[in-house]
């Protein structure tokens, strides 16, 4: 009897009309480097007086989480942006927006023929980040409607929509813009590595008589990030302290197309400092940031640029 495994693996999502209700459409294949659906349960214990043993342990609550890690490559998060910033790409560029979305998404275990799905998913946290290595990604997503049971055939309608298979990127050629402040080359000074992050958080609204919440909602954009660098000067320390408006732009991906460009063109410099000294050693700076609403350009804004 074959046993699951990673090779077989697949993970899937397709976006729902409905909150809680999977489409009549195929699900769409994601690239991604591991992860998956977890379930948690609480359960209570008898406090029951009678006998001399536990009576029973009584489940009361359940709890869902998806984490997925990957690989950047062109297209691959879109759809876990778009969730975020509860908006759509136009004319390739995404905007803050306001329309919730959800997804289904499930675990596929393909060679063994069952199937996991969670049903209005909200994308709470996705994090891009690159040190000396590949542009990489992870995302966590927190479902309304639980599983009760492994099924025997996916959610989705018909066969599944392979994902893209567009390059993966890395430090060397991918990265085609780290500005900050506008004029800044962070490239230029000796840039070592950096972090987005874009998060909003769930709203759930649990119920009597059911593990799966009644209804899903989310809270505020908040978008922070960091990059270390070589300490070629006091400069960026010096906006660190004197609580200086800024900026941060990058630029992920190939030199003319398929590419996105991250901008947050009204940042704090949150946090900052020199990383601990030592013998023989460079000195590494790191500069923390977060995102603030601008009336033009909003928290966050990708601008993208497919294939001619």
């Amino acid at each position: 009897m074959p046993k699951a495994n990673a090779r077989n693996w697949r993970a899937a999502y397709v976006k729902e009309v409905t909150p809680g209700t999977t489409p009549a459409s195929p699900m769409t294949i994601i690239r991604t480097t591991g992860g998956g659906g977890r379930l948690s349960f609480t359960s209570e214990e008898s406090e029951e007086l009678h006998l001399n043993e536990t009576p029973d342990f009584i489940r009361t609550n359940a709890d869902g989480t998806i984490t997925l890690n990957g690989e950047w490559s062109y297209g691959a998060v879109h759809w876990l942006l778009e969730a975020l910033h509860q908006n759509t790409f136009a004319s390739n560029v995404l905007s803050v927006g306001s329309t919730l979305q959800t997804f289904t998404y499930e675990d596929q275990f393909t060679n063994i023929t069952k199937f996991l799905p969670f049903k209005g998913c909200v994308v709470e946290r996705l994090v891009i980040s690159c040190a000396r290595g590949k542009v990489t990604w992870t995302a966590t997503l927190r479902p309304m409607v639980l599983p009760t049971a492994y099924a025997g055939a996916t959610a989705g309608t018909g066969g599944p929509t392979a994902a893209a298979t567009n390059p993966i990127v890395s430090h060397i050629s991918g990265i085609q813009l780290a500005q900050e402040g506008g004029s800044l080359d962070l490239k230029g000074v000796g840039l070592t590595e950096w972090s987005i992050e874009w998060s909003r958080p769930s709203i759930l609204y649990p119920q009597q008589g059911s593990l799966s919440s009644a209804d899903i909602d989310q809270g505020n954009l908040v978008v922070r990030g960091s990059f270390s660098l070589y300490m070629p000067d006091s400069a960026l320390l010096d906006k660190v302290l004197a609580d200086t408006l800024s900026s941060v732009a990058l630029t992920v991906g190939g030199a003319s197309t398929l590419k996105d460009a991250y901008l947050f063109s009204r940042v704090r410099l949150i946090d900052g400092g020199t990383q601990p000294v030592a013998r023989n050693q460079s000195v590494i700076q790191q500069i923390q940031f977060g995102g603030t609403y601008d009336p033009t350009n909003t928290t966050s804004k990708v601008t993208r640029t497919p294939a001619a």
